[in-house]
């Protein structure tokens, strides 16, 4: 660890309902290592209502494979990093956790606070975690870490888990492989992603490289064990549009190419869906989720 970054010198102090925090970093990290994705911040800013409305919840039978494979102990102090509004959260609540969450953004915050007032909810991220050294178990982040896969994070998560115990979880729900979705949807996600341009995604799974190395290596137990699951859930086919609004690449469209896009998928949802929708007129939207998980070392 020492030949990776200086010990982070951690002061924190309880001020209102967020903790202020001050980390100084190591000289060895470039200022835009430790910079929060701009597109990220502004359009969970922007969308977090949207978010949580459209966004579909996680399948709890992959959450609870991912908690039996890390047996933590019983009361394990946790957090949901990049909880946004809440939704991996509140799945995480069945279990005997001391669980808090931690979200950069205000919007998401914001919401977060007005679903789940009993869960403490603090500003930070996976650069400025606000908890001690060595006091978590474990650190869950869903949907997220794409957005900031690197060894500044990954020191980071070192830093605030217990050494040789402490647990990293990642995981998400994405589009999922051709032979296990409806060609509908498939057409829709193509549509939709060509707007992603070079945004991370999870798809991309650039985000592994962030574990491809040496230096990754002396903080975290590599390679990481893995898993897949196929699961689906109903949604209304008017539904399907904000669904993909949520996205940070189309909440970052213009008014008039987020019209444009909106009439495409609408007319690709009419035509093709019609065939896929129950007896109650809902759609079976088909979803992947991959989860992954390593432990910190000493």
């Amino acid at each position: 660890m020492a030949a990776i970054i200086q010990r982070l010198r951690f002061s924190i102090s309880r001020v209102a309902v967020p903790y202020r925090v001050s980390i100084r970093m190591s000289s060895t990290f470039s200022p835009s290592e430790s910079k929060i994705h701009p597109t990220s911040l502004s359009s969970f800013n922007a969308n977090h209502a949207l978010y949580d409305k459209y966004r579909p919840t996680h399948y709890q039978p992959a959450i609870d494979a991912l908690v039996s494979h890390l047996a933590l102990p019983n009361n394990a102090k946790v957090i949901d990093l990049g909880s946004g509004t809440g939704k991996f959260t509140a799945l995480l609540e069945k279990f005997n956790f001391d669980l808090s969450a931690v979200e950069i953004s205000d919007g998401m915050l914001e919401t977060f606070r007005s679903k789940l007032p009993n869960i403490p909810a603090y500003k930070g991220s996976s650069y400025e975690i606000p908890f001690p050294d060595s006091s978590l178990d474990a650190i869950f982040i869903a949907q997220a870490f794409h957005w900031f896969a690197d060894i500044t994070s990954l020191a980071e998560f070192h830093r605030v888990l217990k050494p040789g115990t402490g647990k990293l979880a990642i995981i998400w729900n994405y589009e999922p492989e051709i032979e296990h979705n409806a060609p509908w949807q498939l057409e829709v996600a193509e549509l939709c992603w060509a707007y992603a341009a070079d945004l991370p995604q999870f798809k991309q799974m650039k985000w592994m490289d962030a574990f491809a190395t040496k230096e990754a290596a002396e903080l975290f137990k590599t390679p990481l064990e893995a898993e897949k699951k196929y699961w689906s859930y109903k949604t209304p086919s008017e539904a399907v549009f904000p669904l993909w609004e949520t996205k940070s690449y189309i909440t970052a469209l213009d008014d008039a190419e987020k019209a444009q896009l909106k009439k495409k998928v609408e007319q690709i949802v009419a035509r093709e869906s019609k065939d896929h929708l129950d007896e109650n007129g809902m759609l079976d939207m088909k979803m992947g989720v991959y989860y992954t998980w390593t432990t910190s070392k000493e």
